[in-house]
Parts: structure tokens; C-alpha cells; sequence
């Protein structure tokens, strides 16, 4: 319990009964706490254990070290167990600035744990091994590091497994390097390269980095070519202790610690700690912030109101941008002219993998079915870097309210909206037409390229023959819905079976109309799917392939295809 001071009776024959547990928060945040295992009958200083939990940046707990840490603190270490931001929770760095934050904390209250600030080591498994390797290698106050599996590459975690013969264990490492660098590696985006890069303690090698003992099993999940690249990279620096073992077996992480390492990682952390430098440390009467203590995470919000931002001077043909939500991509542009009429109203979504893209995609287009006698509204939502699955859907809902509710204004049908998405704007505009009773939302959708079933551009992009947009496809799914699609993660699952369209196409939802290119890299089947389902509930669906391999708002520039598409348009709004 956050709070409580725990004594826990001491092994050994002259040790008294004072081992202390305690809970502590270092940061405002959730899961900024640690579990604090000190002797409080130790002479003078000790030297100091930070145990970093794994899980692969998105699981794991400081309670998972438990008996580990209890055991060091009884070889006599102050010991100190941390939790930090999953990789759901906030993107790189923020895991790196909790464990620096975290040694921040530890070293600013040394006093109270009778520990020596500059006898600090460090020691973590799989993702808690890269950040140990981080606190290692940019100068995080620490004195020596242990590491089983570190993931010391992310980057060679992505690249390893992209492949069909890549275990479920490399899949999923692979997607959640996608979620914590909150990019895709699959295009030659620089901001992601460079994140990549700086996930990797190599990257940040010097001359006087701390000693590194680093070990994986021979069958691990998580290769030595990690810790081998690493220790490549320090000794290239002039770092000559570094140590990299390989065991017996398939263990990885803390699955590691058998008896026999243990004792071995003690003998290595006490010869690595045992040099007493300075014991000054902080006011023993130092006051510490209990875990209970916490005050509230500090958000952010955006309540932006409508704004105007441009008035066109063509003829009576409007152009103004609003806000139709509180979020900073909660925006649309109005592209109309005036009218005494009621008129059908058009929402067009822009693609760009739910990733990218800006409703500038569809301005012309915009323009261009405002002259026909639409009034047309080209929007954003918030990107999967922004928000997960189905924050897309409910922007895409509250636009679409927005419009209705503003009719008057604008001299729209309530009852006649269209939507018209491109790519991933595909795949929410028919998603809105097949959840629940579509019909009830709008009157009918036209998509081009859309990607109805990204579970099946996760497995196209996985094959070691897939191009940059199927791999970035892929990543963008990962990015989407934060999780690699697994029937045993239940909630994980749900959410990709929400994501495929025609899941749940059946009686009650719009007519649609789908085009595609031959050789468009989002295939056409699955958009065949959805149509035979909505055919089976009576409900109109065609898809149209045209030659070539354009992809999305390009399929527009074919000879008849803008044609086509508002002579269907027309005929159901």
C-alpha cells in the first residue's frame, strides 16, 4: 500500500530486523512511483540497485521485482524498483525521462536510505535493459549496468522481423518500437529515423560511459546482436569494460536471474560499486513525496472556437475554415456557394494512413463539387499519433453533427449528407456507413482506395517482399490501435475487429460506391467483401477498377472517373 513502511526481517546472522519497503512517487504522473528496499541497520553508506521492470515498454510493473529486489537489499544494496510511462502512455522519451527522473529522485534523497548518491547501479530486463543502457550511456548518474536482453536497437528489432518466419515475440516487439517512436520506419521520414536513432544507447556512446555486463540466452527472443552491437560501439570509444554473456536455454529478461546469475551479477555490481567516492548525501530529515501524494497529471487541452481563416474572391463561391470540435485538428473548411435552396452536403476525408495528410487534399475537388451545386465540407481529424482507434470514427461523427446542426447556414439538407473518403478516409467513411445503422447517420458513401480491412495490410505489410506503403500500412494499423492484433489480447482484438469495415455491413446501411486501381497497393478485395455483404442485406454497393495503379484522391485524374463518381453521387443524395 502507497504509503506504508514495511519491515521486513533480514537474513543473515548478524543482520538486525530492519529491512524497510516503502512506496514512493518521483514525478507527478502516473506510474512515476518506485518501491524503495533499504537496511537501515548498515554502518556509514551503501551502494544503490535501480531495477528497471521489462515488458516491451508497454506491460510489466516494479512489482514483478519484488523478491529480486528484496534479495539485493539483504546482500546489503539500497534498492530501488521503478515503474515509468508505458509506450501507450506517452511516446519516447518519456520512458527515458522517467528513469532519469527516477535516479534524479534517488540520488536528491540519498540520506533517507543511508545510500552513497555516487554508488548508484543499474540493472534491466528487455526494455527496462535499453533504458538502463540509456541512464549507461548519457551520463544518468549511475555507476555500472546490467542488462538481460537489453533491446539495445529498436531499430534492428524492426528490421529483424519483417518477415512471415518472424515469431509472434518479434512481431510484436517490432510493432511496439512502431508505437513508442510513434512513427513508421518504413518511409524515409527523417524526424522518425532520428528517433529511432536516439532510442538507442549506441548512438550516445563516449569514453567514459559506466561499465556494461549484458546477458540473453542462446535461444532468446530478444538476440545478442543487440548487446553486441552495443558493446561494438563502446569499445569503439576507447570503453573496455564491457562484458557480453550468452546462456543456456530460451529464459529472456528476468527470466534470466537463476540462482547461478544472480550470484554472478552480484559479484559483478559489488566490484563495479564498492568504490567509495563521496557519501555526501541529502539532509537525512529530508521530506519524501509518498506515491499517495500525488497531485493530478498536468494536461493539455485544446477548446479552440470556430475560427475564419479565408474568404474566397471567385464569384459567390465561400470559403471559411471552423472548428466543429476541442481538439486542435477538430477542423473543416466550408466550401460553398450561397443559396435560398437546401442543397446536399458533401464531407470529404482526406487519407494519408491515418497518419498524415490535411484537408488541403480535397480543396480543389472541394471547389469543384461546390460549382455543381454542393455545399462541400473537407476535413481533419486527429492523426493515430494523436489518438488511438476510434477517436478517427468520433471525430468524423462530430463533424458530421456539426454540419447538420449548422444547416441553416449553409443551406443544407440535413437528411442528404455524403461522404466521400480517400484511403483512410475511406475506410472511416464507410465505417460510419456500416456501424449501427449507417443510414441513420447519412444517406450514402463513396470511397476511393479504401482501406476497408487494415488487419489484412498488417499481414500484406509482414511478408518480406512488401513494399514502403504496405509496411507503412501495416505500421500505421499498429499505430492505430496501439496494440499487435492477437486473438489472446482480447481487448487488443476487439478493437482490430472494429477497425475491418465490413464486420459490420449488413441491413439498415448506405449504398456505397468504391473505386480502386488494378494495381493499387490497398487491394480491392476486401472492398468486394463489404459489397457482398451490403448486397446480401439488399443494400446498393458497387466497386469499380480502373487500370493503372494510382492510389485514392489520384484515381480522380483518370479519364471518367470524377464523372462517374458525381453522376453517382447525384443519383443517391
Amino acid at each position: 500500500m502507497f504509503g506504508l513502511s514495511v519491515v521486513i526481517p533480514s537474513a543473515g546472522a548478524h543482520a538486525a530486523a530492519a529491512l524497510h519497503a516503502r512506496t514512493y512517487a518521483y514525478g507527478k504522473r502516473a506510474r512515476q512511483s518506485l518501491d524503495a528496499y533499504w537496511n537501515t541497520s548498515a554502518r556509514g553508506t551503501q551502494p544503490g540497485l535501480v531495477l528497471l521492470h521489462g515488458g516491451l515498454w508497454n506491460g510489466g510493473s516494479k512489482k514483478d521485482w519484488k523478491s529480486t529486489a528484496q534479495w539485493y537489499a539483504k546482500q546489503g544494496f539500497a534498492v530501488f524498483a521503478v515503474d515509468h510511462r508505458f509506450n501507450t502512455d506517452a511516446a519516447w522519451p518519456a520512458p527515458r525521462d522517467d528513469a532519469f527522473a527516477a535516479v534524479r529522485w534517488i540520488r536528491s534523497h540519498a540520506g533517507s536510505f543511508r545510500l552513497d548518491r555516487n554508488r548508484i547501479a543499474v540493472l534491466g530486463a528487455q526494455s527496462g535493459g535499453e533504458l538502463a543502457a540509456q541512464l549507461g550511456t548519457r551520463g544518468g548518474g549511475v555507476r555500472a549496468v546490467v542488462g538481460l536482453s537489453p533491446i539495445a536497437s529498436p531499430e534492428l528489432a524492426y528490421t529483424s522481423a519483417q518477415t512471415t518466419a518472424a515469431s509472434a515475440t518479434r512481431r510484436k516487439l517490432r510493432d511496439q518500437t512502431v508505437v513508442l517512436g510513434d512513427c513508421s520506419m518504413a518511409t524515409n521520414e527523417a524526424r522518425c529515423h532520428a528517433r529511432y536513432r536516439d532510442m538507442n544507447p549506441a548512438t550516445y556512446a563516449s569514453g567514459d560511459d559506466a561499465p556494461m555486463y549484458l546477458v540473453h540466452s542462446a535461444g532468446d527472443p530478444i538476440p545478442v546482436r543487440h548487446s553486441e552491437q552495443l558493446r561494438d560501439a563502446l569499445v569503439q570509444h576507447g570503453d573496455r569494460d564491457v562484458t557480453v554473456r550468452t546462456v543456456s536455454g530460451k529464459a529472456s529478461g528476468g527470466a534470466l536471474l537463476d540462482s547461478s546469475l544472480r550470484s554472478k551479477t552480484l559479484s559483478w555490481l559489488r566490484a563495479h560499486t564498492g568504490v567509495h567516492l563521496d557519501s555526501t548525501a541529502a539532509p537525512q530529515g529530508q521530506r519524501l513525496a509518498l506515491a499517495g501524494e500525488r497531485e493530478p497529471a498536468i494536461t493539455s487541452s485544446d477548446n479552440g472556437s470556430a475560427e475564419s481563416a479565408r474568404v474566397a474572391a471567385t464569384a459567390a463561391r465561400v470559403e471559411h475554415t471552423y472548428a466543429y470540435g476541442p481538439y486542435a485538428r477538430n477542423r473543416l473548411d466550408a466550401i460553398y456557394r450561397k443559396s435560398r435552396k437546401a442543397r446536399p452536403a458533401l464531407v470529404l476525408i482526406h487519407g494519408g494512413y491515418w497518419y498524415e495528410g490535411d484537408k488541403s487534399a480535397w480543396t480543389n475537388e472541394g471547389r469543384w463539387f461546390s460549382d455543381r451545386g454542393y455545399a462541400v465540407f473537407t476535413i481533419n481529424y486527429r492523426l493515430n499519433t494523436q489518438a488511438r482507434w476510434p477517436a478517427q470514427r468520433n471525430d468524423l461523427y462530430r463533424a458530421i453533427g456539426w454540419v447538420t446542426s449548422h444547416a441553416h447556414t449553409f443551406a443544407v439538407n440535413p437528411k442528404r449528407v455524403v461522404l466521400v473518403g480517400s484511403s483512410a478516409g475511406g475506410q472511416m467513411a464507410t465505417a460510419v456507413g456500416t456501424r449501427g445503422k449507417g443510414a441513420k447517420t447519412v444517406k450514402a458513401v463513396a470511397a476511393l482506395s479504401p482501406v476497408v480491412d487494415p488487419y489484412r495490410g498488417y499481414r500484406d505489410g509482414q511478408t518480406s517482399r512488401a513494399g514502403e506503403n504496405k509496411r507503412k500500412l501495416r505500421d500505421a494499423g499498429v499505430l492505430l490501435t496501439r496494440c499487435t492484433p492477437e486473438r489472446s489480447n482480447k481487448t487488443c482484438w476487439k478493437r482490430w475487429v472494429d477497425l475491418v469495415v465490413y464486420n459490420g455491413a449488413g441491413k439498415g446501411d448506405v449504398p456505397m460506391y468504391i473505386m480502386h486501381s488494378a494495381g493499387d497497393f490497398v487491394p480491392a478485395g476486401p472492398s468486394h467483401t463489404l459489397c457482398a455483404k451490403l448486397n446480401a442485406a439488399k443494400v446498393s454497393c458497387a466497386v469499380r477498377t480502373l487500370p493503372g495503379d494510382r492510389h485514392g484522391i489520384a484515381l480522380l485524374g483518370m479519364p471518367g472517373a470524377r464523372a462517374a463518381l458525381l453522376k453517382w453521387i447525384r443519383a443517391h443524395d
